[in-house]
């Protein structure tokens, strides 16, 4: 009798202990399971294309070409000029401590390369390069500087005065110049800073191959200035078919530069060396 009492206690323990269990279980609150929704990635920005505004489009392929003044003193930009990878002509001066170097390294990229050549200006305060033409001197000094400074910059096709507002009104001296370039087959390039320049004349008399400045893009050295001389450059173009204009060294015009060149490119103006425009 104890025995079934006591197997009874034992199974009435375990059923108690089962139900408990389940009970427990029962009763235990679930885990939510969150789910992290991830960000959406920023949609990447597209560079909006410039909007030109419409000129007259009289020739739909005109030519420009672009020359940069001033090269000789520094290297400062040309890694960013040579990653254009248009046409332009490099005008270096003489006779200063990067002369050589960016003339060779200018012509081995293919790029075209003129001298500067300094000649005397009107304005007898402003600052002269070393190996200035003055019209005071006699013939043989002239050509023996005209010598040394083309032989100062490697690889030139042409050469272009670096102020001059009062050399290049003279007939005697201009005369001098264009009879030494006639010799070594080289262009001439009239940066043409006064209005009673003599290249020209000079350079039929020679039968030198010339051309002029149609403008100047930096007169003003800051970005939204040669932006609006580009914008002018741009119009001319179009309407005349051909442009020479001149810049300098400098890093806001090489900034703008890179920006605007490709864009005038893909409206279909063709960047050319100033050889190209010499007759």
């Amino acid at each position: 009798m104890k025995i079934k009492i006591v197997l009874a206690a034992v199974t009435i323990g375990l059923i108690l202990g089962i139900a408990f269990i389940f009970w427990k279980s029962s009763h235990v609150p679930k885990r939510k399971i969150i789910i992290v929704k991830k960000a959406p990635a920023p949609a990447r920005k597209v560079a909006k294309k410039r909007k030109f505004v419409a000129v007259q489009k009289k020739h739909s392929s005109p030519k420009v070409a672009i020359v940069i003044d001033d090269f000789g003193y520094n290297m400062n930009n040309i890694d960013r000029l040579l990653a254009i990878k248009k046409a332009v002509t490099f005008s270096v001066l003489p006779n200063l401590p990067y002369s050589k170097k960016i003339a060779s390294l200018a012509s081995s990229k293919g790029y075209e390369v003129i001298l500067h050549l300094p000649l005397e200006s009107v304005d007898s305060s402003a600052p002269a390069e070393i190996d200035t033409i003055k019209t005071d001197m006699g013939e043989k000094d002239i050509s023996a500087v005209l010598e040394k400074d083309i032989a100062s910059v490697p690889g030139l096709s042409g050469v272009s005065n670096h102020q001059g507002s009062k050399a290049t009104e003279d007939k005697r001296c201009m005369s001098i110049v264009l009879s030494g370039l006639k010799k070594r087959s080289l262009y001439f390039f009239d940066s043409l800073v006064t209005d009673k320049s003599v290249c020209r004349m000079a350079a039929a008399r020679w039968k030198v191959p010339y051309a002029k400045r149609d403008i100047f893009l930096d007169n003003e050295n800051n970005p939204e200035y040669i932006e609006k001389q580009m914008l002018s450059l741009r119009k001319m173009a179009f309407k005349y078919g051909s442009v020479i204009a001149v810049c300098h060294d400098r890093k806001n015009t090489i900034a703008v530069l890179s920006k605007m060149m490709p864009e005038l490119a893909e409206e279909g103006i063709q960047f050319v060396y100033l050889s190209e425009m010499v007759k």
